[in-house]
């Protein structure tokens, strides 16, 4: 937002609370005089001070839920063709003082959103240690998500885009513990990563680009202490392929789970994600075999995608549904 502009929404913000305290006033002098009030306002006795109390009462409530400035956004995170513009609506649209989700609320899809987007970013952040430290020790990448991936980080993430001043209840934050605060604004950072991921068709390659250009790349140069730390074994790359596998499966899962339900909520979905781990339905070593052969697809999400829903997620889900079906799940 330009400063003209933000000067005329205070402007017009402070006309409105003007003309509130007086209407109000009146109010007060009525309850105290009766009738006779008019007399205190005698050239004003026959004008529409009522009506402009409900007009100054209607704009105060749009003042205090305004929507996202959504144009801003795009301009924050660099999308400017960004269609899909719900999706940005949701993202931002969380209010840091709710403490239960509504079952038909947006907090429920943006919920959604952060689920979808922090699985998305975590396998992001495993794919880009595996490619650009091709002998990082596996420790090392499992410290380094850990520190990416962490609440503190990714509130930075979201402040550095500015979405702290252009969500919708970061205001509402401000009187909050900072540990409250920071998990709220990692998961509006979240949310968004899971918007752009949308945006791009679940394109896993565009979405990791934006993700890795706008918060990854310019931060990893903090962590020398880590990325340092090679280790040039056999069991270490079995162990870094097995670690890259489990951040694909879970990013994989999630997103087909929060596409073939989406009436159900973040905690549903995590629950029916954790179902499927429980069934044991994939062999053993599975995880370090998925990184293999995600890489011997050459990094494709997506068709790495479809193979694992194909042969594994789908009938998975098909047989839990049969077997306990969906309430039973959700309850």
């Amino acid at each position: 937002m330009t400063v003209k502009g933000t000067s005329t929404v205070e402007s017009n913000l402070q006309k409105v609370f003007e003309e509130l305290e007086a209407a109000r006033k009146m109010q007060d002098d009525w309850m105290h005089h009766g009738v006779d009030f008019v007399d205190l306002y005698v050239e004003n006795a026959g004008g529409d001070w009522l009506e402009r109390w409900a007009k100054c009462e209607e704009e105060l409530e749009q003042i205090k839920n305004k929507q996202v400035d959504i144009e801003a956004v795009k301009v924050a995170i660099g999308l400017d063709d960004f269609g899909q513009t719900e999706l940005l609506e949701t993202a931002l649209s969380s209010r840091c003082d709710r403490q239960e989700e509504s079952p038909a609320g947006e907090d429920v899809k943006q919920k959604r959103l952060s689920l979808l987007g922090g699985a998305i970013f975590g396998a992001v952040v495993t794919d880009y240690l595996y490619r650009e430290y091709p002998e990082l020790d596996c420790d090392a990448i499992s410290a380094l998500k850990a520190r990416l991936a962490d609440s503190q980080k990714l509130s930075e993430f979201a402040e550095n885009l500015k979405l702290n001043e252009l969500c919708r209840g970061a205001a509402s934050g401000k009187a909050t513990k900072p540990s409250e605060y920071n998990r709220f604004l990692a998961q509006i950072f979240e949310a968004l990563s899971g918007a752009i991921y949308l945006e791009f068709d679940r394109d896993f390659l565009r979405a990791g680009n934006w993700l890795i250009q706008q918060s990854i790349e310019p931060t990893i140069g903090e962590h020398f202490d880590l990325t340092q730390q090679s280790k040039s074994t056999l069991l270490n790359e079995l162990k870094r392929r097995e670690i890259l596998g489990a951040d694909i499966l879970e990013a994989i899962a999630i997103d087909y789970l929060y596409n073939r339900f989406p009436d159900r909520n973040s905690s549903q979905l995590t629950r029916w994600k954790n179902l499927l781990a429980a069934q044991e339905i994939f062999p053993k070593d599975f995880k370090a075999k998925l990184g293999s052969h995600y890489l011997e697809l050459e990094s494709n999400f997506s068709r790495t995608r479809d193979w694992l829903v194909d042969n594994f997620i789908k009938t998975a889900v098909d047989e839990l549904e049969e077997e306990i079906g969906g309430s039973s799940v959700d309850s």
